[in-house]
């Protein structure tokens, strides 16, 4: 029954069972981190978004950083519905080596200036640029993954290979950022 001709589609499914505001739990950042998106900025992109973004999430958490030996991470995803948000170093970062292409001009894109020596790769972040960065390239790129699991109803597996859950994801926070952008 679920592709029959009487099921709402997942817009007009969200909209009608919108609820509570979904939970945004903090827990402090150690010390030379920060939590750069705060929970009144994330409320805010959540009600622009509307009840699309918002159904099926239980909660947003902003945690430290996993145990070491796992390498920095900016957000994930635990299925059913938590979004996790981590700490990040202050700003500027000093980083190690040379970051590759990719990653360089994710971090371009969300405004970074990205400057790599002999030494290794300074990432300063002007402005909001941080909170942005966090916001888009870490909340809505897990909104999107966890759109694609929640509208295809998997709770446990995977709707897709991995390779395409990623691309989707994030062409809907590229979408989001820009849909964003365009109202100011």
């Amino acid at each position: 029954m679920s592709r029959s001709l009487h099921t709402d589609p997942y817009p007009m499914r969200a909209s009608r069972r919108a609820g509570a505001p979904v939970p945004v739990r903090v827990c402090p950042p150690r010390r030379g981190f920060v939590h750069p998106a705060d929970p009144a900025a994330i409320v805010e992109v959540l009600t622009f978004f509307g009840p699309t973004a918002a159904y099926g999430l239980r909660g947003i958490e902003l945690r430290q950083q996993p145990a070491a030996g796992t390498g920095p991470a900016v957000a994930a995803l635990r299925v059913p519905g938590l979004v996790l948000l981590f700490e990040q170093p202050a700003p500027p970062w000093d980083l190690f080596g040379r970051l590759t292409d990719v990653a360089t001009a994710r971090l371009r894109r969300a405004g970074a200036r990205v400057v790599t020596s002999q030494a290794g790769t300074r990432v300063d972040w002007p402005g909001n640029s941080l909170r942005d960065f966090m916001l888009f390239d870490g909340l809505m790129h897990e909104i999107g993954h966890h759109v694609i699991q929640h509208a295809a109803r998997k709770h446990r597996t995977r709707a897709m290979r991995t390779a395409d859950h990623e691309r989707r994801a994030d062409a809907y926070a590229v979408r989001a950022r820009h849909a964003w952008a365009a109202q100011w």
